[in-house]
């Protein structure tokens, strides 16, 4: 009885999420929906924090109702605004030092669209300076036509690093082995538990890849802001310095503060109104791409077998294969559907699920759909995995791709246990049960057991590899062996085919389909949002104990009536929550 009341106040809670969602959709686009925008328009952009790659579905992040926009929204924004007649500017507030180098460039290649229209783009930061490194937020800010820089703020844009910490004298000291493998030497991600400090091959691996990156930060800055890249590193090598000398260095373009460069704005666009990109957003009046269909499928965070997380308060940090699976099998036999994007940023994941998603990969080919791979951040090892049977993979030169490889490592700590007086016992059948324990070391033969698996995911994911791309076996062992690689270098060890964005994608997606260049094109998101939100409130449900799928209560009759009246069919054995109304979809 207990269970019962506890899944029926979670459903009644569930249904109260969504009406409360109902009656904010209804506000904002009913009778209390916000006047037509004033002309002409001045966007205004906070990218102080850069767009997160998936939208946050954490009922306390605001993924319920849609406060947090991601970067394809960001983008898609971004495009229609640069061909509506209305929209004349943009204002941008700059500082987020920590952005991922791939979205800003993104945002870069948006900005720069934008500005081709003949639009104007100002921005302001109130530091570039006071600690941190302040790379990826003035890479930002190099993209726009004006910079605007606090009086106070400073300049202390400091290159980039990559600090990593290695524990394992301390694990040793507590009594804490590691066991496992990797595959092969340039596979640093174990490092920290496994070595003292960074190999020879790390090392030179993750030197080349922060030259790469810093290589296009000097390239783009030095054009954009008429530097010499010399000069520029030499600049870059002698921070912090004062607002002032920045500006005499041609590195911003303005001292003052918000309201200056506000004033600035005013002054262009005739007007002091600034319209927010939500507010546009919701502007009904904006263009918006139609006609042909591009299916839209993301693989966001590390990729893991089965459903997603159970909690319902938190972002999704993972990409479960089997929704991702599910995601790519309906683009594929949507009859609307010309081709599909498939965009990744993710770390990585279990072989098997990253294998799972290649296929469907394959499967959607197969079905007539081209499938062309947008990669975000990071597309490394599962990520890339997933990437491979695309007809055309495009990244970004910042994205971090590649690290071919496999490792497999478990704590054991019986060591530790022992020295806290601690007796593990243990009973089994079977010669290997429990050898993935962390109470036990594991025996020489299940040792060479677990060296065999890794050997044999290794050839297998090479072998994918070499013949997805063609490539022969010393060519695919120069870009292999646990190898992590920037965009740039992917692309010159013939890992993927285009750098470029999302934009560039699409663009290929429609000619892949036969769609014409000058034609529009709508890019519909697979899942649905009401599919997704259906998701959200599964794992409601499974969180107080209720199987929305399955039997787990038996509903009186006079329940199931309550039920019916609040829109819940309730069946024995069963509960089913209604379809999401048109509002969510």
């Amino acid at each position: 009885m207990w269970r019962f009341i506890v899944g029926l106040l979670a459903t009644v809670g569930a249904l109260t999420l969504i009406a409360i969602g109902g009656t904010a959709a209804f506000v904002a686009s009913g009778p209390f929906a916000s006047k037509p925008l004033a002309q002409p328009i001045v966007l205004s952009i906070d990218l102080r924090t850069v767009p997160s790659e998936a939208k946050s579905s954490g009922l306390l992040h605001g993924g319920l109702f849609g406060g947090s926009r991601d970067i394809v929204e960001t983008m898609q924004l971004l495009w229609q605004a640069a061909d509506d007649p209305r929209v004349i500017g943009l204002f941008v507030d700059i500082g987020d030092e920590s952005a991922g180098l791939a979205r800003v460039q993104e945002l870069r290649q948006a900005i720069a669209h934008f500005r081709g229209k003949g639009k104007f783009a100002v921005g302001f930061a109130e530091s570039l300076g006071g600690g941190g490194t302040h790379f990826a937020d003035y890479y930002l800010a190099s993209s726009l036509e004006q910079i605007w820089l606090q009086p106070s703020g400073g300049f202390a844009v400091a290159g980039i690093a990559v600090q990593t910490p290695f524990i394992k004298t301390g694990l040793d000291k507590i009594g804490v082995q590691i066991e496992g493998g990797k595959r092969y030497e340039y596979k640093s991600a174990p490092d920290t538990f496994l070595e003292t400090g960074y190999t020879g091959p790390a090392r030179q691996n993750l030197q080349q890849l922060l030259e790469s990156l810093y290589g296009q930060f000097v390239s783009d800055v030095a054009r954009e802001r008429h530097i010499e890249p010399a000069k520029l590193r030499q600049l870059v090598d002698s921070v912090p310095f004062d607002s002032e000398r920045a500006r005499q260095e041609n590195l911003v373009d303005k001292i003052g503060y918000r309201s200056d460069a506000l004033d600035e704005v005013a002054t262009r666009a005739k007007s002091r109104d600034l319209v927010a990109l939500s507010e546009y957003a919701a502007d009904e009046s904006r263009p918006k791409p139609h006609g042909e269909v591009v299916a839209l499928v993301r693989v966001s965070g590390a990729i893991t077998s089965g459903p997603g997380g159970d909690s319902p308060l938190d972002d999704d940090v993972v990409a479960s294969a089997d929704d991702v699976v599910d995601a790519l099998d309906q683009a594929a036999r949507a009859k609307e559907v010309r081709a599909i994007v498939l965009r990744i940023d993710s770390p990585g994941g279990t072989y098997p699920a990253a294998d799972a998603i290649a296929d469907a990969v394959g499967r959607a080919r197969s079905a007539g759909k081209p499938v062309i791979v947008s990669m975000g951040d990071v597309a490394a090892s599962g990520g890339y995995l997933a990437a491979i049977r695309g007809d055309v993979i495009v990244a970004q030169p910042a994205t971090i791709t590649a690290s071919i490889g496999v490792f497999s490592i478990w704590p054991v700590a019986s060591d530790l246990l022992a020295s806290l007086g601690v007796k593990v016992d243990r009973l089994s059948i079977g010669t290997n049960a429990g050898m993935y324990s962390p109470f036990q070391a594991p025996t020489p033969a299940q040792s060479a057991a677990v060296s065999r698996e890794l050997d044999t995911i290794y050839a297998e994911f090479t072998r994918q590899v070499g013949e997805a791309r063609k490539l022969d076996g010393a060519r695919l062992d120069a870009a292999a062996r646990g190898r992590v690689l920037s965009g740039i270098d992917a692309k010159q060890a013939g890992l993927i085919d285009e750098l470029g964005g999302l934009q560039l994608a699409v663009n290929i997606a429609k000619a892949k389909a036969g769609i014409d260049e000058s034609r529009q094109v709508e890019i519909r998101r697979f899942p649905a949002e009401s599919d997704r939100w259906q998701k959200v409130l599964e794992r409601v449900l499974r969180l107080a104990g209720v199987d929305a799928a399955g039997p787990t209560i038996r509903a009186p009759r006079e329940v199931r009536e309550t039920l019916a009246r609040l829109g819940v069919v309730a069946r024995p054995g069963n509960v089913r929550l209604p379809p999401l109304p048109p509002l969510w979809r």
